[in-house]
C-alpha cells in the first residue's frame, strides 16, 4: 500500500464555538458502501434585525454571531469562524454532516472505481455570481490554491494526488487520491471551489466570487459580514434574503445581542449559558463537537522541552483538568482518558487511560518527582495563549498548579494568528500553549497524523524518541481498509503518541449556541468537518 503523501497539513486551530456555515442543493450522487450516506441538500433560515447597516429586516432576515475575523473572507487561508460566512458563498462538491450523511453540491454523483480514484461527475448549469459557468477546470484550478496555501488549505485536499487528478471533460473529474483514506469524504467536505477565470487574491479576500446561494453586498473587517441570497442560484434557494454574520468577540456582547434583537443565532460562553436559557425567545443547543482543550509543548531547541520527557509528564501531573472544568466551564466537560476525544467514530475503549499521563492523571507528587528528575524545579517556563478569555484564564490555573512544585509560569497572550504562526515556527521562542485541539473528521488518526507529520519541530530527525518510526506508521491509521489492521495501528500510534507526551487532551467542553425560537429546531444540522450548522438548512418554526 502507497503511504499517504500529503502536501500540506498542520492541525488545524479552528476556533472553539460552534458557528454557523452553509449549503444546498436538489441532486444526490453515489459513493461505496463505507461511506456516509449520500442524501440531497435543501433548507431555509429564520429572521432578526440586519446588523451593520445590512439590508432587510424581520423573517427575510437571520444574523449571526460569530466570534473572530482575520481580515480576509479568503476561504483556503481561513481559520477562524468568519469561514461560515464565506461557506454561503463558495461551495464544496459536496457536504458531510455529523450524522455522516454526504450531501451532493457541485458533485452530482461519485463513482469509485477504486480506492485511489473517484469518478466525479460535476452538475451542469451551474455558474459563479459573476455568471461564470462552472467546470472541471475550476476543480483543477481550485486544487492548486489549496496546496498553494499550505498550513490553512492543505489539510481540505490532504488526500488527492494533485499530479494524478485530472479533467476527463467539463463537468467529469478524475480524481486521484494518494491512496484509500477512512476520512476521504469528509476531508473534502471542505475543499471550496473558485473561479478559475475571474480569480484574483484581493478579490478572493475581500470579495469572494461562489456558486453558492448567496453573494457578498458589504464587509466590514472585524465588524460584520452582509450576505444577499441569490435569485438565479442553480439550486433550492434557501428561505431566508439576507444573511448578516456580526463579528463579537467578547462573550458578553452575545448575549447583549440576543436581549437587544441584534442577533438570532450566537455562541455561548459557558457563564452565560444558565443565564440565556431564561431569556424569552430563545433556545440553547448544547453538545459535545469534539473540540477540546490541549496542552501543547515546543519541541524546537528554544524550548525547555525539547527532547525532555519527563519536564512534559511533569506539567500533565501538575495541572488538575477537573478545576479547569470546574473554574473555567462551570462543570460542563469532561476529563479525557486519553489524547483524542472518545466522540470520535473510531475510538475504543481500549484507548482509556493507556499512557500514565491519563491512567494516573493530577498528581502533584509524581508531579514533582518528574519536575526534580528533568531539572524542571526552579525554572520559569513560557505559556502562550490566543488571548481569549478561557486561554488566558486555563494558563493561570497551569500557573497556581506548576507553582505548587517549584515552576514559575509566564503568560504571554497573543491574538490566534500570531500564536497560528508561533506553534509551527521551529524558531519560535516559548515552552508551552494551551488552545483547541480537534478531531475535524472525528478519527482518531486526525491528531496522530496532522498534529505531528507536518510539524517542523516534531518531525525533525530525532524530534521525539522513535519518531522517524512514527512518521512511517502514523499515515497507516487513516489509509488501511482494513478495520482490524487500523484498529491496530491505531492502538500502536496513539500509545507512541501519548508515551511521548507531543501532546495532553486537558478537557473536553460541551458548547453551546442560542437560537431564537422563531428557528425550527429540527433544521439544525452541524457539518462533521467543523461543527458549524448549515445556516441554509434553518427554517422558521411552524
Amino acid at each position: 500500500m502507497k503511504k499517504s503523501r500529503i502536501l500540506a497539513i498542520l492541525l488545524c486551530l479552528v476556533m472553539l464555538f460552534a458557528i454557523v456555515a452553509c449549503n444546498k442543493d436538489d441532486g444526490g450522487g453515489s459513493q461505496d458502501a463505507g461511506s456516509p450516506q449520500a442524501t440531497d441538500a435543501g433548507g431555509t433560515p429564520g429572521g432578526g434585525d440586519a446588523p451593520g447597516g445590512g439590508a432587510g429586516s424581520g423573517r427575510d432576515t437571520l444574523s449571526i454571531a460569530v466570534a473572530a475575523d482575520s481580515g480576509s473572507l479568503d476561504a483556503v487561508t481561513m481559520v477562524v469562524p468568519t469561514f461560515a460566512a464565506v461557506c454561503c458563498i463558495q461551495e464544496p462538491l459536496w457536504d458531510v454532516t455529523e450524522a455522516n450523511e454526504v450531501i451532493m453540491l457541485l458533485a452530482e454523483s461519485v463513482d469509485i472505481v477504486a480506492p485511489d480514484e473517484w469518478i466525479i461527475h460535476l452538475r451542469q448549469g451551474v455558474t459563479f455570481s459573476n455568471g461564470n459557468p462552472f467546470t472541471s477546470e475550476d476543480v483543477i484550478f481550485s486544487l492548486g490554491l489549496h496546496l498553494a496555501a499550505g498550513a490553512t488549505g492543505g489539510p481540505r485536499v490532504q488526500t488527492i494526488d494533485p499530479e494524478g487528478t485530472k479533467a476527463i471533460d467539463e463537468h467529469t473529474v478524475d480524481l486521484k487520491l494518494w491512496d484509500y483514506h477512512v476520512a476521504n469524504w469528509t476531508v473534502l467536505s471542505q475543499f471550496m471551489i473558485y473561479d478559475h477565470a475571474s480569480y484574483e487574491p484581493e478579490q478572493a479576500s475581500l470579495r469572494p466570487i461562489g456558486t453558492g446561494p448567496y453573494v457578498l453586498t458589504e464587509y466590514v473587517p472585524n465588524s460584520y459580514i452582509n450576505l444577499e441570497r441569490r435569485e438565479d442560484y442553480w439550486g433550492t434557494k434557501p428561505e431566508i434574503k439576507y444573511l448578516n454574520f456580526r463579528i463579537l468577540a467578547e462573550t458578553s456582547q452575545v448575549v447583549n445581542a440576543l436581549e437587544t434583537g441584534m442577533i438570532d443565532i450566537g455562541p455561548l460562553a459557558t457563564q452565560d449559558v444558565d443565564y440565556v436559557k431564561t431569556m424569552p425567545g430563545f433556545n440553547v443547543d448544547a453538545r459535545l463537537t469534539g473540540n477540546y482543550i490541549l496542552l501543547g509543548f515546543n519541541f524546537g531547541q528554544n524550548s525547555f522541552f525539547y527532547q525532555n520527557l519527563d519536564a512534559r509528564r511533569a506539567v500533565c501531573h501538575a495541572i488538575d483538568p477537573q478545576v479547569i472544568i470546574n473554574l473555567v466551564y462551570e462543570g460542563k466537560g469532561e476529563i479525557m482518558h486519553a489524547a483524542v476525544p472518545d466522540i470520535c467514530f473510531d475510538y475504543e475503549d481500549r484507548f482509556n487511560d493507556m499512557d500514565e499521563t491519563y491512567a494516573v492523571g493530577y498528581n502533584p507528587d509524581v508531579a514533582k518527582q518528574y519536575a526534580d528528575a528533568s531539572g524542571l524545579t526552579g525554572q520559569t517556563i513560557s505559556c502562550i495563549t490566543d488571548g481569549s478569555p478561557a486561554a488566558v484564564q486555563m494558563a493561570e490555573i497551569a500557573q497556581n498548579m506548576l507553582g505548587a512544585i517549584g515552576v514559575t509560569v509566564s503568560i504571554q497572550n497573543y491574538d490566534p494568528a500570531t500564536v497560528w504562526g508561533m506553534l509551527y515556527d521551529p524558531t519560535a521562542v516559548y515552552d508551552m500553549s494551551i488552545g483547541a485541539g480537534i478531531a475535524p473528521n472525528r478519527r482518531v488518526g486526525d491528531l496522530l497524523v496532522n498534529g505531528v507529520r507536518f510539524s517542523p519541530t516534531m518531525s525533525a530527525p530525532g524530534g521525539f524518541e522513535n519518531n522517524q518510526y512514527y512518521l512511517e506508521v502514523c499515515p497507516l491509521t487513516l489509509s488501511t481498509e482494513n478495520d482490524a489492521r487500523r484498529s491496530d495501528y491505531l492502538a500502536e500510534v496513539l500509545g507512541m503518541y501519548e508515551g511521548n507526551v507531543l501532546t495532553f487532551a486537558l478537557c473536553n467542553v460541551i458548547y453551546s449556541n442560542a437560537f431564537s425560537n422563531a428557528i425550527d429546531p429540527a433544521s439544525i444540522v452541524y457539518t462533521i468537518g467543523t461543527g458549524f450548522v448549515r445556516a441554509v438548512d434553518l427554517k422558521f418554526a411552524p
